[in-house]
C-alpha cells in the first residue's frame, strides 16, 4: 500500500522472443470513485525496449489513483502468460489507526490523553475511561485487551511500510454496533483535507456505517451539503479494506481544516458492521480536468423495463479541437440472460462495435440478445487523454405475463381474470383464504390484506403517462403469503420475482411459490411448492429480477393453459416485490431430479409424526427402485409410492421420539441428486429442562420451575456450579456468581415461552465448566437430548448423575453419556443425542426420586466451549411381549399397547417371504390389546412393528 509512482513498468521474458504485449488498466479514481478500463499495446500506452527475448515494459500512471493490471504476454511459439496486480499510487498527507483512540492514565486517573503522532503500536494495552475516550458493547481485544475500549483484532490488510519487517501488529477495530465511538486527539497537521476510512465489513454494503464529527479544538468541517458527515463500507468481506470517502449528506467529499493547533475527532457507529484499520487526510484533488466528451442519445437508457429493440445505442460529442478516435471508445458489457447463462465482453470498434458520423459526433452501436440484463460501462478517452465514462443498466426481456404483486385473491378466492391495471384497487382479501399476513402495516392500494405501498420504479407501458399508480407489496415477515388466481397462459414458463431488499441481509430462501392444490376459498388449503427465491440485500429502491429455482437448483417450471392458484410466501428474508413475471423455459435446459416437500421438513422443533413423506420430481421420469432412502445411515426398504413417474408422492413408517437425518438418493436418466433432511418426532409435551436453571445457593432447586422462575438467581461455586472462563459475559437472566453467561436464545419457539416469557442458553461452557440440575424427573426409561450451538471446532459434553455429596462441595458422579457437538454457528441450534462409548443412545432409568444431573463441558484441555439451550427426556419406545392364544377357531395375539404409538400387526407364512402383510393397525391406549386371525389360515409368523 502506498506505492506513490508515475509509472508502471515491468520486463517480459522469453527465449523464444516476446511478441505482444498488452496491459488491460482498471483504473479508480481515489476521490470519485468512478472506474474505467485501458487497453494498453506497443504504441497505444506501452513503451517497450530492449530486445525481444528481455523487453522492458513500462507505462503512464496518475497520482493517487487506484489499479488493477491484467498483463499479458505472447511469445513466438505461442505461449500465453498473464498475470494480473493491484496496486495504488497514493501518496497520503496524514494518517493515524483506528486502534489509537484516547487513553486514560491508570494513575492518576486522567482521562483524554493521547500521543501526539504516536510511533507504531504505541496505544498497545493503554487503558480506556467508557464513554469519555471510547465506548463499545462488545468487550476489549488484541491490542488493547485489559481495558474496556473498542475490539480491536489482527488485520489482514495490504502491508504498509511501518509494518513491513519491523515486527509490530497492524490491527482494526471490529465487532461494531451502533453507537460505539472512538475520540482522536492530535495536532493535525495544518491545511485543509479530504477524509478517507480504510474500512471493510462482511454483512453487505452500508451507506452510513459511522459518522465523522469535532467534538473539541478548532478543526472545522465544511462541504456543498449537511451533515451527517459520514462515510459507508462496500461489505465485500470483513478482511476486505477499500478506501471509503467521508462525505456530507449528498455524497460530495467534505473538507476539513486544520491550524495544526489540538483538536479531536470522534467516529461514532451508525449503521456498524465495519472493520476499521486506519484514517487518512489527503490534500483536496484540485488537478480534476473535465472531458470534453459528452454522451447522449443512449437507448435504452435504463429508465424503462422491456427493451427488446435488439440495439444498444448512444452518441458522442466534441469540439472541433478535440475529436474523438474511434479507438478511444470502450464499452464494457456485462450480460447475464433469465436462464442464469452470464458473459462479459469488451467492444471496441475493431471487435463489436459499430461506429459512424465524424470525429465531433460519433453514433455507437452493438447489438444486444433478447430476454437478456445487461450492464454497459462507457469509457471515452477524448484526444487531450481525459476520460468520461457512463454506467447504465437496461434490460431486453419479452415479458409473455406478468402479474401484479399487490393484485391477490379478494373476497375469499374471488378474482378477476387478467385484469385491467389497477383493477384489485378498494376490494379487500379474508385473512387466511386469500392471504396471510401478521399485521398491515398499511394499504395504499386500499386493500385490506398484505401491505401495500406506492412505488417508483423503473417504467412498464401500464404507468407510463396513463394516470395509474404501480405499487409493491412490503412490511413482509415469514410467513406472509397471497393467492394469485388466473387463467394463466398455455404453455411451459419459468418464474420470476421482480423484488427488492434494503434490510442488509441476504437469504438464500427470501420466499416461494407454489400451487395451490386443493381447498381454495377455504382455510383449508393444500400446496405444492414450485421453489424458492432469493433476493439479495441491496436497497429498498433497487429491483431487481430473481428466479424462482426448485430444491434441486433448476430454473422451476410451472406449466399453464387452464385456471390456477399461485401462492407467493415469505420464507426467510424481508423482501418486498412489485411483481411477477413468466417467460418461457429454457428449451436447452435438462432438469435434474429434486426431492421436496418433506413431512416433517425440520422446521420446527416438535413434529411429532408416524409417517414421512416427500415428493420426488423427474423431467424424463424415474422408477421407483431409483427412490433410495437412507435413514439414520441405514437404507430402508418397504417404501410406498404414488403418483406418475415424473412426480412420485413416497411415504414410511417412522417412530416418535427419533431424531432422524433422511437422505434420499434418486436416479434418473439426467442424472442422480441426494438430499439431506433432518428432523425430529418429538412432542412438546416431553420432559424439557433449562439448561440455564441450574440449581442456586447451595443445591437450592425449583421442581420442574415454571419458565424463567431461576430469573435473576445466583448459585454457589463448587456446589451448584463450576464456570472456568471467568470473562464470559453478559449475565441477562442469571447473576454472575461467577456462573456461565445467560444470553437470549434466538432458537426456534416453543409452547413455554409464547405468552412473554424469554428463552435464554447458557454461554462459554467448556472445559472444567459444570452444572448441576436437581428435580424430581418423571418415572420411565429415557434417551436424552440436547440443543447445543457450537461456532468453532466440534466439542463433547458429558451428562452425569449425582451419587453422593448433593448440597456439598463433595460430589462424586457417575457418568451416563456424551454429546458430540458439531461446528454449525454459534446461532445454528441442533439437536445432540446422548451416546455412550460406541457411539449408541443412552438409556437411563428414573423411578420419580429427588435426582440430580450434572453437564460438564469438554473433559479435554484444548476443545472449545459451547452455548447450551435446553434438554429433553424421551420415552423409550415400548417392546411388547407378544403372547398367543387359540379360542373359538381363532388366534387371539396380545400386547400391552402405549398412548402416543400405533402398532401394526403383520404376518408372513414364511420367515424366508419377501414383505409382511398388514393383519390390523390399533392406536395404543395404554392396555393390552388383541388382535384375531382365524386359525385355519395354516402356519403363520407374526410380529408388531412401532409407529
Amino acid at each position: 500500500m502506498f506505492q506513490p509512482s508515475s509509472t508502471l513498468s515491468f520486463t517480459a521474458s522469453s527465449a523464444a522472443g516476446i511478441t505482444n504485449v498488452t496491459v488491460q488498466l482498471t483504473v479508480t479514481s481515489l476521490y470519485t470513485g468512478s472506474s474505467f478500463i485501458k487497453n494498453l499495446s506497443a504504441g497505444h500506452g506501452l513503451t517497450i525496449t530492449g530486445p525481444s527475448t528481455g523487453e522492458n515494459v513500462s507505462a503512464a500512471l496518475t497520482s493517487n489513483t487506484l489499479y488493477s493490471a491484467i498483463i499479458r504476454i505472447q511469445d513466438a511459439n505461442g505461449s500465453v502468460a498473464s498475470q494480473t496486480n493491484a496496486f495504488d499510487t497514493i501518496t497520503p498527507a496524514y494518517t493515524w489507526e483506528a486502534e489509537d483512540w484516547n487513553y486514560t492514565d491508570t494513575n492518576t486517573l486522567t482521562s483524554g490523553l493521547y500521543k501526539d503522532n504516536p510511533q507504531t503500536n504505541a496505544y498497545a494495552g493503554l487503558a480506556t475511561t467508557t464513554n469519555v475516550d471510547a465506548a463499545n458493547n462488545n468487550g476489549p481485544g488484541a491490542y488493547r485487551p485489559s481495558v474496556p475500549g473498542l475490539s480491536t483484532e489482527n488485520a489482514s490488510d495490504i502491508p504498509r511500510l511501518k509494518y513491513v519487517g519491523t515486527g509490530f501488529q497492524d490491527y482494526d477495530v471490529g465487532w461494531t454496533d451502533g453507537g460505539e465511538f472512538g475520540n482522536y486527539t492530535r495536532h493535525y497537521p495544518a491545511g485543509t483535507y479530504n477524509l478517507f476510512v480504510r474500512a471493510s465489513g462482511g454483512n453487505g454494503p452500508k451507506t452510513e456505517a459511522a459518522d465523522i464529527s469535532v467534538v473539541s479544538g478548532t478543526a472545522t468541517i465544511s462541504s456543498a451539503g449537511s451533515s451527517p458527515y459520514k462515510y459507508g463500507i462496500q461489505g465485500r468481506g470483513w478482511q476486505s479494506y477499500d478506501f471509503m470517502p467521508v462525505t456530507d449528506n449528498a455524497g460530495n467529499l467534505i473538507q476539513i481544516t486544520f491550524d495544526s493547533s489540538v483538536s479531536t475527532l470522534q467516529e461514532i457507529q451508525v449503521q456498524a458492521n465495519d472493520n476499521i484499520n486506519f484514517f487518512m487526510l489527503m490534500p483536496i484533488n484540485t488537478n480534476v480536468v473535465a472531458s470534453t466528451v459528452t454522451i447522449t442519445n443512449i437507448s435504452p437508457d435504463g429508465s424503462a423495463l422491456f427493451n427488446p429493440a435488439g440495439t444498444f445505442s448512444f452518441t458522442a460529442t466534441s469540439p472541433p479541437s478535440s475529436p474523438i478516435d474511434p479507438a478511444n471508445i470502450l464499452l464494457q458489457v456485462t450480460a447475464t440472460n433469465l436462464y442464469g447463462h452470464g458473459w462479459s465482453s469488451n467492444l471496441t470498434s475493431t471487435s463489436g462495435l459499430t461506429i459512424s458520423g465524424p470525429s465531433t459526433n460519433l453514433n455507437v452501436s452493438f447489438l444486444t440478445t433478447t430476454n437478456t440484463i445487461y450492464t454497459v460501462n462507457i469509457q471515452i478517452t477524448d484526444s487531450d487523454g481525459n476520460e468520461v465514462s457512463s454506467i447504465v443498466s437496461f434490460d431486453t426481456i419479452i415479458p409473455t405475463y406478468t402479474f401484479e404483486a399487490e393484485d391477490f385473491d379478494y373476497g375469499g378466492g374471488q378474482f378477476f381474470d387478467n385484469p385491467q391495471t389497477n383493477a384489485y384497487k378498494g376490494f379487500d382479501g379474508v385473512t387466511n383464504v386469500d392471504y396471510s399476513e401478521d399485521a398491515q402495516h398499511g394499504a395504499a392500494y386500499l386493500r385490506f390484506g398484505l401491505t401495500t405501498e406506492n412505488l417508483n420504479e423503473k417504467q412498464r407501458p401500464q404507468y407510463n403517462g396513463t394516470g395509474f399508480q404501480d405499487y409493491d407489496v412490503g412490511f413482509n415477515d415469514g410467513g406472509n403469503w397471497g393467492n394469485y388466481t388466473r387463467n394463466y397462459p398455455a404453455g411451459t414458463y419459468n418464474i420470476y420475482v421482480r423484488g427488492a431488499n434494503g434490510t442488509g441481509n441476504t437469504s438464500a430462501d427470501s420466499g416461494s411459490i407454489s400451487l395451490v392444490t386443493s381447498g381454495l376459498g377455504t382455510t383449508n388449503q393444500t400446496v405444492a411448492k414450485l421453489g424458492t427465491f432469493s433476493v439479495p440485500a441491496i436497497a429498498w429502491s433497487t429491483y431487481g429480477f430473481y428466479p424462482v429455482k426448485d430444491s434441486g437448483g433448476n430454473l422451476a417450471q410451472f406449466t399453464g393453459g387452464s385456471l390456477e392458484t399461485l401462492r407467493m410466501t415469505i420464507d426467510g428474508g424481508n423482501c418486498n416485490e412489485n411483481f411477477f413475471l413468466l417467460t418461457p423455459a429454457d428449451p436447452s435446459a435438462v432438469l435434474l431430479p429434486f426431492v421436496d416437500t418433506f413431512q416433517p421438513d425440520g422446521s420446527a422443533l416438535f413434529q411429532p409424526s408416524n409417517t414421512l413423506s416427500f415428493i420426488v420430481h423427474s423431467q424424463p421420469g424415474t422408477a421407483t427402485s431409483n427412490i433410495v432412502l437412507n435413514l439414520n445411515g441405514a437404507n430402508v426398504s418397504g417404501l410406498t409410492f404414488g403418483g406418475t413417474p415424473n412426480i412420485r408422492n413416497v411415504s414410511y413408517p417412522i417412530q416418535l421420539n427419533v431424531y432422524y437425518t433422511a437422505i434420499v438418493t434418486v436416479t434418473d436418466a439426467h442424472g442422480t441428486v441426494a438430499t439431506t433432511n433432518t428432523f425430529g418426532t418429538f412432542n412438546s409435551t416431553d420432559y424439557q429442562w433449562e439448561a440455564e436453571d441450574y440449581d442456586h445457593d447451595s443445591g437450592q432447586f425449583s421442581d420442574n420451575p415454571q419458565t424463567n422462575a431461576y430469573n435473576g438467581l445466583g448459585s454457589t461455586p463448587g456446589v451448584d456450579n463450576n464456570q472456568s472462563d471467568l470473562g464470559a459475559s453478559p449475565f441477562l437472566y442469571r447473576l454472575n456468581s461467577p456462573g456461565p453467561s445467560t444470553t437470549v436464545a434466538g432458537d426456534m419457539p416453543r409452547a413455554q415461552f409464547a405468552g412473554g416469557g424469554t428463552d435464554y442458553n447458557i454461554g462459554f461452557f467448556g472445559h472444567n465448566s459444570w452444572a448441576n440440575y436437581t428435580r424430581h424427573y418423571p418415572v420411565g426409561t429415557y434417551t436424552v437430548i440436547g440443543r447445543f450451538a457450537e461456532g468453532n471446532a466440534a466439542t463433547e459434553d458429558t451428562l452425569s448423575q449425582l451419587t453422593s455429596g448433593y448440597g456439598t462441595s463433595n460430589q462424586t458422579l457417575n457418568a451416563l453419556g456424551t454429546f458430540h457437538i458439531a461446528p454449525k454457528g454459534w446461532s445454528a441450534w441442533e439437536w445432540e443425542q446422548l451416546t455412550d462409548g460406541s457411539g449408541n443412545p443412552v438409556r437411563i432409568t428414573l423411578d420419580g426420586s429427588l435426582q440430580t444431573l450434572q453437564l460438564e463441558g469438554t473433559s479435554v484441555t484444548n476443545h472449545d466451549e459451547a452455548n447450551v439451550n435446553f434438554f429433553m427426556l424421551l420415552p423409550v419406545t415400548p417392546t411388547p411381549k407378544l403372547t398367543a392364544t387359540i379360542s373359538g377357531g381363532n388366534i387371539h395375539i396380545s400386547f400391552p399397547t402405549q398412548t402416543g404409538y400405533t402398532y401394526l400387526v403383520q404376518w408372513k407364512s414364511h420367515l424366508t417371504d419377501a414383505s409382511w402383510t398388514l393383519l390390523a393397525s390399533l392406536p395404543g391406549n395404554n392396555a393390552v390389546q388383541s388382535v384375531s386371525d382365524p386359525s385355519t389360515v395354516g402356519s403363520r409368523f407374526y410380529r408388531v412393528q412401532i409407529q
